[in-house]
């Protein structure tokens, strides 16, 4: 049946189809042509017929045109607003499920209330149900384990303390670079998770997973606080907070230790990349970088990628201008070790496209503390006004800057820094010697397969590189391990400590069953890692940087090929055969490590040998009890033993 086409029941005028003005359809309006008003479809737009055209009247309700254009306004006050995120007058977005860091839309405080906030009003009161961080669990979103609803978003404030009084002493060996005290303290404030006052949700999630991960998981909750831990980090950067970029790569770190040290692999590469990725974006390796004329960067796509400037604000004083300058040393000397221990990773993104690393070394935190008080004096004693001091003002000493600071350090050249014997520089460059001694030892081919120009190349870099380490280890007095040292740095020193003498391992080892020089060099790098672990009160360390058990197991398969080749010559010689095959390392009923009871038959060389792989397997299975990664590694040389 034929709908019946009818003329609109506006007044007629000189004609029965003659409309008055603005009742002709929407389209005939558009297009600016006569209108007949007839219903449902008028003359016109029955002979046009385009596809999109409709025949619509104004008097028959909100069209479909009119819709539209709202949704497109709409849009448009949206983009604004992300555009123009400090507009108070704009309605922020909020995870409506809680899975990200906010759990209320009133969480995310601007910086001009924020001192409202400290000085206590309403808004701060911890109390407020509105900002209560007892907020509901991310199981209340669809698709989510019914595991996370007997969990808060954020553990009570005795659970938080106990965690941060387990995590915090033992930060640096995590990765952590920020300053302990002030993070301790912006951590503790009675603030809803997501406050500007207090640390990214990310990183303060991360730190609680570590914290836990370090207690021991009980309980097991350890699943529940990596899956927050994982939510919150994924949102940090789309976070408004002022510090968003630095604890974010902050979480990153501390995430790829995290599952390096529970032996996945995988995800802490990939952690470990995108903190590598955020400090690059972040341009944290041209902190206070000398001028030299020439732009060293001009062809990196890296500094393409930000055309608005700056990803950061200046620093607001000496301490996050350190801050900054570890967390690029520290992803930057996390990204060596691991390199080596895991394969695949490795520092050289720092420096391609003929990028440089231009930051200066860094100090320990206490040397900004210093650096700071240092001014606030001279500025008291000179009537200043400390809140006067600008950011763009000298924050450092002026001698505390760099230019190519690894490639110098590389080549021997004079360092300008202040302090380059720190604990974090000498960290930092035994991660240096370590990845480049690996790296020079994977370009290896035999003299067959090399030309003699390349030969002599090969043969030149080596030698300089192996000068170089030999004098760091020379230089390993200015970080002594005595046991006066704070716990904070302690474990941190013996870890360099390991790192520089594994650096010799690592170099000398595609030449050990070649050259006797090459094996005398190894076996003494690996002598000296064991006797680190003798004079050292192991007790000390209730927790280690997890990159010394790679240090650790290039021990081992050290002192295992030296016995193989030992009682291979033996055999060839027809003297004994060495340890008695019912004589091998396992744990004794008190749970030491020891020898069995069929005793030693070998020479004396070879018991000495077995005594410092039984102190390495010992220390290993200490630790292996907190680290599955440990754990892995030992369980591996122990039959690598066991196959001799």
């Amino acid at each position: 049946m034929t709908s019946e086409r009818v003329p609109s029941s506006s007044k007629l005028t000189n004609s029965p189809y003659s409309l008055q003005r603005g009742k002709a359809c929407s389209n005939c309006r558009k297009r600016k042509i006569k209108c007949d008003g007839l219903r449902p479809t008028c003359t016109q737009c029955l002979k046009s017929a385009r596809p999109g055209d409709a025949c619509e009247y104004a008097d028959s309700g909100r069209t479909r045109t009119q819709m539209l254009e709202d949704n497109i306004s709409r849009l448009e006050a949206r983009i604004r607003e992300l555009e123009e995120p400090n507009d108070e007058d704009a309605v922020r977005l909020y995870a409506p499920y809680n899975f990200s860091g906010q759990s209320s839309p009133n969480l995310m405080v601007p910086p001009s209330t924020a001192s409202s906030i400290r000085s206590g009003s309403a808004l701060s009161s911890p109390t407020d149900p509105q900002h209560s961080s007892n907020s509901p669990s991310i199981s209340s979103s669809p698709g989510h384990s019914s595991t996370y609803s007997a969990f808060p978003e954020e553990p009570s404030s005795d659970v938080v303390q106990q965690l941060l009084t387990t995590f915090l002493p033992h930060a640096l060996d995590m990765g952590f670079f920020l300053h302990v005290s002030r993070f301790k303290t912006s951590a503790s404030l009675p603030l809803p998770l997501g406050h500007y006052s207090r640390p990214c949700a990310g990183l303060l999630s991360t730190v609680y997973l570590i914290g836990l991960h370090l207690t021991g998981d009980d309980n097991n909750q350890e699943n529940v606080y990596l899956a927050r831990a994982l939510a919150h980090t994924a949102n940090m950067l789309s976070s408004p907070h002022p510090q968003r970029i630095i604890h974010a790569i902050q979480a990153e770190v501390l995430l790829s230790v995290y599952f390096f040290r529970t032996g996945r692999i995988l995800e802490g590469k990939y952690h470990m990349s995108a903190a590598v990725s955020l400090t690059l974006g972040a341009q944290l390796h041209k902190i206070r970088a000398l001028p030299t004329g020439i732009d060293n960067s001009a062809g990196s796509p890296l500094q393409q990628i930000s055309v608005a400037g700056p990803l950061l604000t200046p620093p607001n004083d000496q301490i996050e201008e350190g801050e900054r300058i570890n967390a690029f040393w520290m992803v930057y000397t996390l990204s060596n070790c691991w390199g080596v221990a895991v394969g695949t990773l490795s520092s050289a993104v720092f420096e391609n496209h003929g990028s440089t690393i231009d930051t200066p070394w860094p100090l320990d935190m206490a040397d900004y503390e210093q650096v700071m008080w240092n001014t606030l004096r001279e500025s008291w004693t000179y009537g200043s006004d400390v809140a006067s001091l600008h950011p763009s003002q000298e924050l450092l000493p002026t001698d505390h800057q760099s230019v190519m600071t690894v490639q110098n350090f590389l080549r021997r050249v004079p360092s300008s820094s202040v302090k380059e014997f720190s604990t974090m520089a000498m960290f930092a460059k035994a991660s240096i010697l370590l990845d480049r001694a690996a790296n020079l030892a994977s370009f290896y081919r035999s003299v067959l397969d090399m030309g003699a120009d390349e030969a002599s190349r090969f043969g030149a870099t080596f030698s300089s590189l192996e000068n170089l380490i030999n004098n760091f280890q020379s230089s390993l007095g200015f970080l002594p391990l005595n046991q006066h040292t704070l716990p904070y740095e302690f474990s941190t020193i013996l870890t360099t400590h390991s790192l520089a003498y594994t650096a010799t391992i690592q170099l000398h080892s595609v030449f050990i069953n070649a050259n006797s020089h090459s094996r005398n060099k190894a076996l003494s790098a690996a002598r000296a890692c064991v006797s680190i672990l003798r004079q050292v009160d192991m007790r000390r360390l209730s927790h280690i940087n997890a990159v010394l058990s790679s240090c650790w197991t290039s021990v081992c398969q050290v002192l295992i090929d030296e016995i193989r080749r030992s009682r291979r010559i033996i055999a060839a010689t027809g003297g004994t055969t060495g340890i008695a095959s019912s004589s091998r390392l396992h744990p004794t009923r008190t749970g030491s490590w020891g020898l069995g009871e069929g005793g030693l038959q070998g020479t004396e060389e070879e018991m000495q040998l077995v005594e410092l792989l039984e102190k390495v397997f010992a220390t290993m299975a200490v630790f292996s009890i907190e680290s599955p990664l440990i754990g892995y590694q030992l369980a591996k040389v122990q039959e690598a033993f066991h196959s001799i």
